[in-house]
Formats: C-alpha cells, structure tokens, sequence
C-alpha cells in the first residue's frame, strides 16, 4: 500500500469513528450538508446532471428522478465531471489490468461490474474517494474488533473474485501490505484447492461471498478444513439462516454480514451486537423503495434500494437505483449506540457480488 493510500485511509478512519458516537441529530445534520454539497458539486460539473436534475435543484432527495445503469452508461462523457476523461479510454484502460493497483490516467481506480443483470457498468474513483472506498470496507472489521496494524499482524484469507476489473481484486491490489498477510483466493477455484490452502495459510480472519462461508463452514464440519478464525465475514450474497448456524456451529463464532456493491462500496455492515447491519448513513443514502420509488416501511422488504453516493464526485450517483430487496428493522435502536439505521434482512440481490 502506497504512503498517501496510507495516509489518506487512517485520515479517513479517524473521521468514521468520530461519526461512530454521533447522536442521530448530528449525523442528520451531517447527511443533509453533505448531499447538498454533492448536488452542487454534479449540478455544477456535470453536463448530464444539468440536464438531468433541470428544475430540480429546489426538490428534496426523494423527489429527484432516478438514474439508472443504463443511463449512466449511455452518458457516461457527459456524466464525469472531469472533462477529460472518456468512456472509450476508460475501457481500453480496463482490457489493461492484470491484478496490479493499476490506475487510469495515473490517478483514478477503476472497476467493472460483470453485467449479469444486463449492460455492465464502469465506475472510477479519484485517489480521496477510493480512500474512502477502503475505509468502508475496513469499517466492518473495525466494528468487529479485528485488531490489525503496524503492532499486530492478522492472517487474513479472502475467498471473493480475483479477476482484475473486479472491485474486490481492486481493492486487494490497493491494501496490500507485509502488516496484513493477506490470501487472496477466487471463489471460482475448486473447493478442494480452497481448502487445501486455507489450511496452509491457517488465517485468524476469514472473509468470504456468503455461499463461500456456507461450504467452506460444511468442509470444517466434515473434516476436510482445519481453520480456527476468530472472525468470519460473508459478503455479498444472500446469507441465509441456515448458512450462519453452520457457520456459528464450525467456527463457534458468530459470522458478521457486511453489504456492499460495486458503485458504493460498503452500504452496511453488522457490528458486535449482531442485531442486523447498520447502513453506513454517512457515506451512502439508503433509500428503501417499493416498485414506484416510495419508501416502504421497517419490517416490509423492499423491491429495490435507490442509493446516493455522499463521497461520489468522479462519478456524482444521486438516486442510483440496484435491485436489491431489504428490510429495514422493526426496531432502529441498537444496544451498542451507533447512530446508524439497521436493516435485518436481505432477500434478493440480482446486481453483481463482490
């Protein structure tokens, strides 16, 4: 990992545990300030967002209209907000990667979706909000009470996607570093090969797709995996009830669930309460929709989720819509104080996994 990524990250880091202790008030307050300088920000630099938000500037969030894959792709010139950079050089430079911390242009991180649910979409990120990219994700382990660093080394083995343009892989480039002795394992191995290396490397942290977790959890279970994390995470996927019980039963740990997409990075993540996963409120609106773009009350689940970008500027997403079904707990309250909203429940995921 670079010096100004380190940097850049512990700064960032800093000012995530500080909005940690928040009141809900604060953090509101923060949320509203940060938008409007994000609407500022496209409507100013942004050729598509003149257009798009037009007559809109004096609207609330949730009357803006909502911006797509599709249409993100299909203006994507007029959508960046730095003039130079084109969709065509941008795709050129992804057929370039080869697992490395490439960047484009010398500056920006670049990833792709793999267009599983149609058009595959390109998203880029300039060297302050990739930063926040990794604090999100190392948010989680935060959260967890992983202790990881320049005085104590954490074993950590991923099972994820190990293909160059995928964030996941991205991200790995970025944070490696001798601190964090890191295995990075792709999920589309064989089972046999996963194992047979896991018990090698023997890692105290294990982060892995939530179908992962599930078979590597049975594989312990059968004898074939000899691991003892401390710390399970599973992504992405939908984990299912029966996936944490084997999970809790093989490690005799509860697994923590971590949400995250390629466009926002981390959207949420469980804490050490294990009462659903907090929505990261100061990085990204969450808004929780029916099929109309209305807000669907806690305890029902949702058709899909319309989600903002506080820290986009690259590539201002405001109202970006992904089909993700979730539910919003019954009850907001968590016993570790964290102002954050909870959500409880994933049923449904058809954008792409990291």
């Amino acid at each position: 990992m670079s010096t100004q990524i380190i940097l850049r990250v512990l700064a960032q880091r800093h000012r995530l545990r500080q909005r940690d202790r928040w009141t809900r008030w604060q953090l509101e307050e923060y949320q509203g300030r940060a938008l409007r300088l994000l609407r500022e920000h496209a409507f100013e630099r942004s050729p598509f967002y003149r257009h798009f938000h037009k007559g809109f500037t004096d609207r609330s969030l949730k009357n803006l209209p909502v911006l797509t894959k599709e249409m993100v792709m299909e203006h994507f010139d007029e959508l960046v907000t730095d003039r130079a950079i084109r969709l065509a050089d941008v795709e050129a430079h992804l057929a370039t990667l080869s697992g490395g911390d490439e960047l484009f242009n010398g500056r920006d991180r670049v990833a792709s979706t793999s267009g599983s649910t149609g058009r595959r979409g390109l998203f880029l990120w300039d060297p302050d909000e990739w930063a926040t990219v990794l604090t999100s994700y190392n948010r989680s382990f935060d959260w967890a009470g992983v202790g990881a660093g320049l005085t104590h080394r954490t074993r950590m083995a991923v099972v994820s996607s190990t293909t160059p343009w995928h964030q996941s892989a991205r991200v790995g480039a970025s944070v490696h570093s001798p601190w964090v002795p890191t295995l990075r394992l792709d999920s589309g191995d064989s089972l046999e090969s996963i194992v047979e290396r896991l018990n090698a490397f023997q890692p105290k942290v294990l982060v892995a797709y939530a179908s992962m977790a599930h078979l590597l959890a049975e594989a312990q279970l059968a004898g074939r995996l000899h691991i003892a994390p401390g710390f399970v995470f599973a992504s992405s996927e939908i984990f299912t009830e029966q996936a944490r019980r084997r999970v809790e039963e093989a490690w005799d740990e509860k697994p923590f669930e971590v949400y995250a997409a390629t466009e926002p990075a981390g959207i949420a993540s469980g804490c050490e309460q294990h009462k659903g996963m907090h929505l990261f409120e100061d990085l990204v609106v969450t808004e929780v929709v029916d099929e109309n773009n209305k807000p669907v009350p806690p305890g029902v689940y949702s058709a899909k989720v319309l989600v903002t970008v506080l820290f986009s500027r690259t590539m201002p997403l405001i109202r970006y819509e992904m089909s993700d079904s979730v539910r919003l707990a019954a009850s907001p309250h968590c016993p570790c104080g964290r102002p954050f909203a909870l959500i409880d429940g994933i049923q449904g995921r058809e954008e792409d996994v990291l």
